[in-house]
């Protein structure tokens, strides 16, 4: 009788410590590419030709609460074809999901890119990345990977690897950057400095949106 007690116990004990399986989302977002905006910004010696387009799909209503683990499976879905150009230095890629729940400290994901014209596969970029107060998937593309490519879809497979409380994100964006006139090429150790300049950029836009809603 004891055996089978201290079996229970033991068997109770493994099931209450067992680790909560990681969940999956699916999130379809849409973009008018007459939505797109620009502006500049000059760091450590390169110039970014920046364009942001706020996308449509995933708001208060259909909000996602993420947790560190968890995969988002993101189609982006353009209302025509769209051409990011050839670029001096390099291109950035970025996409942004915003919401509540950020504690301040920092987040990270890792993940791919899949750029399509129709059916077609036009262009493709791992990355592993890390910001704060949102989540934001950055991939940097180098010569010979950084040359034109026309596309009316994207997919984004994200895994949240670094996330110290759970999020509730209710808003994407996604951001891309033309690097060009380079004096300096940056350390390394200042790409966590870039990175964080494009996290107050895609911060400064969201709360731009929320101020454009309340009106």
């Amino acid at each position: 009788m004891k055996q089978f007690l201290l079996g229970g116990a033991l068997a109770l004990g493994a099931l209450v410590s067992a680790p909560s399986q990681a969940a999956s989302y699916v999130v379809d977002l849409t973009g008018n590419v007459a939505g797109f905006s620009n502006f500049t910004i000059d760091f450590g010696g390169l110039h970014f030709d920046e364009y942001f387009l706020t996308l449509s799909g995933l708001d208060d209503s259909n909000a996602i609460t993420v947790v560190q683990g968890d995969d988002i499976f993101a189609t982006v879905t353009l209302d025509a074809l769209y051409t990011i150009p050839v670029s001096q230095v390099r291109t950035d890629l970025l996409q942004y999901f915003f919401g509540s729940g950020f504690t301040g400290n920092g987040t990270a994901v890792d993940g791919s890119f899949n750029f399509y014209d129709g059916a077609t596969l036009v262009a493709s970029f791992n990355y592993s990345s890390s910001t704060a107060n949102q989540l934001s998937s950055f991939a940097a593309v180098f010569p010979p990977d950084n040359g034109a490519f026309s596309f009316d879809s994207f997919t984004n497979a994200v895994t949240v690897s670094i996330l110290d409380a759970p999020a509730t994100l209710n808003g994407s964006a996604f951001n891309y950057a033309l690097v060009s006139d380079i004096r300096a090429v940056p350390e390394p150790a200042s790409w966590a400095l870039m990175i964080g300049g494009f996290t107050l950029v895609g911060t400064a836009m969201r709360r731009r949106r929320g101020i454009a809603t309340a009106a």
